[in-house]
């Protein structure tokens, strides 16, 4: 298998600097686009943290509760508090960076379709 390239076709961009893509009227602002990123970044890091610590807090809960219920019963209420406490701080972790990675590209995403006019 060949790749054919029509002649007049060029991937060289290097002759194109910053300098004439700025003087471009309504050109593409990809520092702009990173900034909406990475303010996107913070807000779904927050938001992720405060979910993962929930999510992470029951599903610690029931399995340190059930693990805590299998030792005899005894266990089960410290079970279940040592489960949500520990759920929580691994669910805020995870939350947080799987927040703050869906916010940056929801914010650059959304930045970007509004230069390129998309809504």
């Amino acid at each position: 298998m060949s790749i054919v390239l029509h002649p007049g076709f060029s991937t060289d961009l290097q002759s194109l600097t910053s300098a004439d893509l700025a003087g471009i009227s309504g050109g593409f602002d990809f520092g702009q686009t990173l900034r909406a990123g990475n303010a996107g970044a913070v807000q779904g890091a927050q938001i992720g943290g405060v979910v993962g610590a929930g999510v992470g807090a029951v599903s610690g809960g029931i399995t340190g509760g059930t693990a805590g219920a299998a030792a005899g019963g005894v266990g089960a209420i410290p079970g279940a508090i040592a489960g949500a406490a520990a759920g929580a701080r691994t669910g805020a972790t995870a939350g947080s960076a799987i927040g703050g990675a869906t916010g940056w590209v929801v914010g650059a995403g959304y930045d970007a379709g509004h230069q390129l006019g998309a809504w």
